[in-house]
């Protein structure tokens, strides 16, 4: 919930966040184990574990406070909370939470930095076409 100061009053404002956007297929790679190579998700892939690679995913790549990754990921929506050293490609949102590490180049339409966090590389924000 967000509230937002309305003259002398708060006011309640509903905003989306990207959790609401996980589908309902969502692949895990659980705490405690270690992936290499090149993953194609169509859903939701959750990374609790260690990744090291390249990850194609239609939906959503989720790395949480455990989650480690090195390469490269291609995903419409990236959660960072945990760590991804490498390079985010093709992306609408990347959000960066208070305790997530990112090491490496973004390219995405919208990147969300939260305070406390750690970003060192570059960011390019990418123009989304408009439809004819």
């Amino acid at each position: 919930m967000i509230l937002k100061k309305n003259k002398s009053k708060f006011i309640k404002i509903d905003e989306k966040v990207l959790e609401d956007e996980v589908g309902s297929a969502v692949t895990v790679i659980a705490s405690n184990t270690r992936f290499t190579g090149k993953i194609k998700v169509e859903d939701t892939l959750r990374i609790s574990g260690y990744f090291k690679g390249e990850i194609d995913c239609k939906r959503m790549v989720w790395v949480d406070k455990t989650g480690r990754v090195e390469g490269t990921v291609n995903a419409r929506r990236v959660i960072i909370e945990g760590e991804i050293n490498g390079k985010i490609e093709s992306a609408d949102h990347v959000e960066l939470r208070s305790n997530g590490r990112m090491t490496g180049d973004i390219n995405a339409a919208k990147i969300t930095v939260a305070k406390g966090c750690l970003f060192d590389g570059q960011a390019k924000i990418l123009r989304k076409e408009k439809s004819p």
